[in-house]
């Protein structure tokens, strides 16, 4: 990989800086689920992968997702960071990472109305911003008063001050693939009358509170979000850009990627097959680039490195996801 970094793929292996924290090369692994958690926590053989990621080069690794509240529990083999016990397990992935010169990021996430049933095929109560449906899973969700959502803003807070005790460099909040924060965004999924629903400024009001939490607890704060949802009702570019154009002066990065949960043309997005073209949402990026002062991270059929050497000349993001390549060697 040294000889890489001073030949062939000299900006894919140059360092990146954001605030006080720089990342050796401009390779990141995505948070994506792995299924290796533990009784809701960190163990061993989730150490044992980020590991293997750190040993491959990686320069970040951002961990996959985990629930800021009880009603977070989208599946019943998740990540929780809903109580202290969550922080000896992180400290033990920035400590192996570390000692491997690879920075950590910590998903913070709640999937509003995208929720599977349980392990006993029972239905799981799913909240979101309004009542309606799921198609991809079947769900109905129910509106969550505001007492609930002001429960889960300060879950965000928690889960971020739990990730800067346990020493990871930052936390990133999902709002990709059609989850909480998006619904809020998504006017044809809220359709709530009151101050988180109706305008731009009212839908953008949780996204914001959620932000500003994480800020008064951690360094850095990022957010992940879909430009185009593949989805007649998910968000479209236009509208994913101004929600982020909105928040960028207060966060750190932007990490862009496409498709939602919410549908099945949607969700073939989450790991998109060989058939899309590869570093298909590159061009949004850019287009984030173009309207913001942010870092953009960007992912989506990466899996070369002349595609993402090409992406970072070109200007389009500052680092590229390449997540399945790093499993895949």
């Amino acid at each position: 990989m040294a000889a890489m970094s001073s030949t062939a793929f000299p900006h894919l292996f140059s360092p990146f800086t954001i605030g006080a924290v720089t990342f050796k090369n401009r390779i990141f692994s995505t948070g994506h689920d792995t299924m290796l958690a533990e009784h809701e926590l960190v163990g061993d053989a989730l150490v044992a992968y980020h590991r293997a990621r750190a040993d491959g080069g990686a320069g970040l690794i951002v961990v996959q997702v985990a629930a800021i509240h009880e009603t977070a529990r989208y599946t019943g083999r998740m990540l929780m960071a809903t109580d202290d016990a969550c922080i000896d397990g992180y400290r033990r992935i920035v400590e192996v990472c570390a000692a491997r010169d690879c920075r950590v990021l910590a998903q913070l996430f709640h999937p509003g109305r995208e929720v599977m049933d349980t392990d006993e095929g029972a239905a799981r109560v799913a909240y979101a911003p309004s009542a309606t449906r799921s198609d991809r899973f079947h769900v109905i969700p129910r509106a969550m008063d505001v007492a609930m959502i002001d429960e889960i803003i300060a879950g965000y807070a928690a889960g971020a001050r739990r990730m800067a005790e346990a020493g990871v460099d930052g936390v990133e909040l999902v709002a990709s693939h059609g989850y909480l924060p998006a619904q809020f965004l998504n006017p044809r999924v809220n359709r709530r009358d009151d101050d988180y629903g109706g305008s731009l400024d009212n839908r953008l009001r949780f996204l914001r509170r959620a932000i500003a939490a994480c800020r008064d607890e951690i360094g850095l704060v990022g957010l992940r979000i879909s430009g185009d949802e593949k989805d007649p009702e998910g968000l479209s570019e236009p509208e994913s850009l101004e929600a982020i154009a909105a928040c960028a002066a207060d966060l750190d990065y932007v990490n862009v990627i496409a498709g939602t949960s919410a549908s099945h043309a949607g969700a073939v997005h989450i790991v998109p097959p060989m058939s899309i073209e590869t570093g298909y949402v590159a061009p949004f990026a850019a287009a984030v680039k173009a309207r913001t002062d942010t870092a953009v991270f960007v992912a989506g059929r990466i899996n070369q490195p002349q595609i993402a050497e090409r992406i970072l000349v070109s200007g389009q993001a500052d680092l590229c996801g390449m997540t399945r390549a790093m499993i895949c060697d």
